[in-house]
């Protein structure tokens, strides 16, 4: 019984930690998510992204502070390579390959270029369920 007493202290110790460190976690807050929604959506200036990532980022919310910054750094390329991705994206819009148009998706999300990714995505759904069909 001895060496139980121990363990069930370390144990209770462990979860009061757990438990304080979950109440500590950083909320999404249904105005900070409409702010960073809309700012996916509709910001276009990388240097305002950015600020708005880094606000992001203090509040501890380091998931959507880095979709922010990537979707500036997509804004900030230079005119070739948004007109590549662009190609890639007609490209991927006339393929018959589900798994070809999932994995361009998927790359398109990695970017933060997420309305892309999911136009992508759904394009991707109805070329395998017309295979089903």
């Amino acid at each position: 019984m001895g060496p139980l007493i121990p363990a069930a202290i370390v144990l209770g110790g462990a979860g009061v930690a757990w438990y304080k460190a979950r109440k500590r976690q950083p909320k999404m807050t249904p105005a900070r998510k409409k702010l960073y929604q809309e700012a996916l959506r509709s910001l276009k200036e990388p240097a305002k992204l950015r600020k708005l990532a880094d606000e992001f980022e203090k509040e501890g919310l380091k998931h959507e502070a880095s979709m922010l910054r990537k979707r500036a750094d997509l804004r900030a390329k230079p005119q070739p390579q948004k007109d590549a991705h662009a190609d890639a994206f007609r490209k991927g819009m006339a393929s018959k390959n589900p798994e070809a148009v999932k994995k361009l998706a998927s790359a398109f999300s990695k970017q933060g270029a997420l309305a892309a990714a999911s136009k992508l995505t759904q394009y991707a759904k109805g070329l395998v369920g017309k295979k089903a069909a």
